[in-house]
């Protein structure tokens, strides 16, 4: 549907989380993060007690806007814990933290967030891709930051079960790069 009539479905409807979605995406993929928040916030707002996939899904598209306009890292957080606050079952909100905390060194962080996420057990798909690769990533998210922990043994056991799963190619390499600096006396 094209953005014009999704407006003026909104305008009979302004309450409508689904409606208010709808175009936030549509703003999204026309690549007006301006425009595609306030509707991803219009729907998390009306949407958190009666459509709590959308309300969490928007609230992660929202960060990701957020993120590409530099200097918003405190409000991409937010965004990222508030999802968390509207459905605490899901995992995607945890992995995206642990990845974030991961990539910024921050070992304890990451290593948490990503047992809280290990611990969701709701993995129904969701409307909008929110960069969720699946249940290994907070595997591979624990066992990377664990090694820095002191957790080697672990982080071992964890990426040996990893490379014996169909995983995207990308985590197979690093896993294995990983394994040869944890444990250079091992065959990979």
């Amino acid at each position: 549907m094209r953005i014009e009539d999704l407006i003026i479905n909104l305008c009979d409807d302004p309450f409508n989380p689904e409606l208010n979605f709808n175009v936030a995406v549509k703003y999204e993929e026309m690549g007006q993060s301006a425009s595609a928040v306030t509707f991803y916030l219009r729907t998390a707002e009306y949407g958190h007690d009666t459509h709590s996939h959308l309300a969490y899904s928007s609230l992660l598209r929202m960060a990701y806007c957020f993120d590409t306009q530099n200097d918003r890292q405190h409000t991409v957080i937010n965004c990222w814990r508030q999802a968390i606050l509207v459905d605490p079952y899901r995992p995607e909100a945890f992995f995206i933290l642990s990845n974030y905390y991961e990539r910024q060194s921050a070992w304890q962080e990451a290593y948490v967030w990503a047992n809280m996420g290990l611990a969701q057990a709701d993995e129904t798909p969701l409307p909008i891709d929110v960069g969720y690769p699946g249940r290994f990533a907070l595997y591979y998210e624990k066992a990377v930051s664990g090694w820095w922990l002191g957790r080697r043994e672990e982080s071992i056991e964890i990426f040996n079960r990893l490379l014996t799963q169909d995983i995207p190619e990308h985590y197979r390499q690093s896993i294995t790069e990983n394994l040869k600096r944890i444990n250079p006396d091992a065959s990979i």
